[in-house]
């Protein structure tokens, strides 16, 4: 009798530990840190974000001038691109270094663009990154009138900034802006 009570009870067991493991659990959900996303504004602690004298912009019309090879940083001038056969007003992003064209301003944001800028030629630096197969880019713009050492200081920043937040290397000596 007794050998009957330890198989009940074992089955009893097995059916219990059956139960127990065939249940399906909700998983908890994973503990993630916050990471930046790769086009969110760039702090750079030497100038205020938020300064009239600063205008950060997505980049647009990449595709048309820029390949995979053109990932990276970049500094030149943004001016007005009167040539264009598209738009006269359109407002180009160019790269000092490669003496390219890189994209534009936004369209939707472009007539408070030349307003802010007083259609004068500005400074920026920016950077290229892939999202998937798309090129995607994000610049920081310094007015016109802005103070050169001020916008020196704030382009190596943002660059070394960038490089840090993609794990790029980042350039060294002159960044030939």
């Amino acid at each position: 009798m007794s050998t009957i009570w330890i198989i009940v009870v074992a089955l009893v067991a097995i059916a219990a530990l059956y139960g127990v493991l065939s249940t399906k659990r909700e998983k908890p959900e994973p503990v993630t840190l916050w990471v930046p996303e790769a086009d969110d504004p760039v702090e750079t602690k030497v100038m205020d974000s938020h300064s009239d004298m600063l205008w950060d912009a997505y980049i647009a019309g990449l595709g048309h001038h820029c390949t995979v090879r053109d990932v990276g940083v970049f500094g030149g001038p943004v001016f007005n691109e009167k040539d264009n056969p598209v738009d006269k007003k359109a407002m180009a992003f160019g790269n000092a270094k490669t003496k390219k064209i890189i994209g534009y301003i936004p369209s939707a944001v472009l007539d408070d663009y030349r307003k802010w800028c007083g259609r004068k030629t500005a400074h920026c630096v920016g950077y290229i990154f892939m999202e998937g197969d798309t090129l995607r880019g994000r610049a920081r713009i310094y007015h016109p009138d802005c103070d050169q050492e001020k916008i020196g200081e704030d382009s190596v920043a943002y660059i070394l900034a960038v490089c840090e937040r993609f794990g790029w290397k980042a350039p060294t000596g002159d960044f030939d802006m």
